[in-house]
């Protein structure tokens, strides 16, 4: 069981990794086929248009996803939750750092057949959204 923590542990923090790194195709692996993700009022669906739409947010200059250590609840073997505190750092155009916005990620994660996690829900809530209908808050303990 505690291989299933530490799988999903890495996954999230590799996610960030590879988007800030633009490294899209195997970024895109960290999804189910028919994933969604819905971030500022918009679901994208399926791993394809995740990767095109998500990807494409992307700005030219460096970013950097901060991502804090995760609350994962395993449901079973095969299913998860996850929360998962973030702010994102975004490079100006006079190369100064600023925070470009905060948030926490809500996650439905699944093991495919092969064996890794991946998300097959990814909501991100930004700092003073209000909690989307359906999306489970994180634990009281």
């Amino acid at each position: 069981m505690i291989e299933h923590y530490e799988a999903i542990r890495r996954m999230i923090a590799i996610f960030g990794q590879l988007l800030d790194d633009k490294r899209l195709a195997p970024w895109g692996e960290l999804f189910a086929l028919d994933a969604t993700f819905a971030v500022w009022g918009r679901v994208y669906v399926g791993r394809d248009e995740i990767v095109r739409e998500i990807g494409g947010m992307q700005a030219p200059t460096p970013g950097k996803h901060v991502v804090l250590q995760p609350v994962i609840d395993l449901l079973d073997g095969e299913h998860a939750r996850a929360w998962t505190d973030l702010t994102a750092l975004a490079t100006m155009a006079d190369g100064s750092i600023t925070n470009a916005t905060i948030g926490r990620y809500h996650d439905d994660l699944e093991r495919g057949a092969d064996g890794r996690w991946r998300f097959a829900r990814r909501v991100l809530v930004m700092g003073g959204e209000s909690l989307p209908v359906g999306v489970a808050a994180s634990p009281e303990h």
